[in-house]
């Protein structure tokens, strides 16, 4: 129970500690190593899950498009609430970026406390609301004319220091391929190159295999004003 402190570190801690308590002890913790799938596209699982420890890739494959990394998220990071109400297959898939600890809390449990707590929907409403806020800003980035601040808002998203929950920690080491930083900040592999160069020159960031470590997210972030 140690880690019960890191799901707090955003929406739960959000939440009267009386129903926090009651959501916690109805969980049941859950490990994933490396590589593992949470849960993927098209799966029946109708969970509610938070991480305690460790890094997730989140990947989307909506419309006409292939999969393709679309977030990525960490302690205190609460997810699978669309299908925990609706009960309908997944959207998105969630993998193990490291190892993992989450509390998962089945959808038949969910209901049997909402019954006696009716603000339980209420919360999950919030939590919903606080990740429709994330794809829009997203989504606003993306419109940013300058490919250098499309790619610094990619990365400060990515790390958890855009548009992320205020007590959520930092992501320092963001896994992820430069191929897909390109895609996600809708620049070619070489324009994005390019500029993931320029920043490791000024210090900011340093190229890691198949991931990229933020040294100064002020700097980064400095880029987008």
């Amino acid at each position: 129970m140690k880690n019960v402190g890191k799901l707090s570190a955003g929406w739960l801690g959000d939440l009267p500690q009386a129903f926090v308590e009651r959501l916690v002890a109805i969980g049941r913790w859950v490990r994933k190593d490396q590589g593992q799938i949470i849960y993927g596209i098209g799966s029946d699982d109708t969970n509610l899950y938070g991480i305690a420890s460790g890094t997730a890739r989140m990947q989307m494959a909506l419309n006409e498009h292939e999969q393709r990394l679309s977030h990525v998220i960490g302690p205190g990071f609460w997810f699978g609430e669309n299908e925990l109400v609706s009960g309908e297959a997944r959207m998105l898939e969630f993998a193990a970026a490291t190892g993992m600890s989450l509390l998962q809390i089945t959808r038949t449990d969910f209901q049997n406390l909402a019954r006696d707590v009716p603000d339980a929907w209420r919360w999950i409403a919030l939590l919903a609301g606080q990740h429709l806020i994330t794809a829009i800003g997203a989504a606003d980035d993306l419109m940013l004319p300058s490919s250098e601040k499309r790619l610094a808002a990619v990365l400060l998203r990515l790390s958890g220091n855009r548009l992320g929950h205020p007590r959520s920690p930092s992501i320092a080491v963001i896994p992820v391929t430069q191929q897909e930083l390109a895609i996600a900040a809708n620049l070619s592999r070489a324009s994005a190159g390019r500029i993931l160069r320029k920043l490791e020159t000024s210090g900011e960031i340093s190229l890691e295999y198949r991931a990229v470590m933020i040294r100064d997210f002020n700097a980064l972030s400095a880029r987008i004003l």
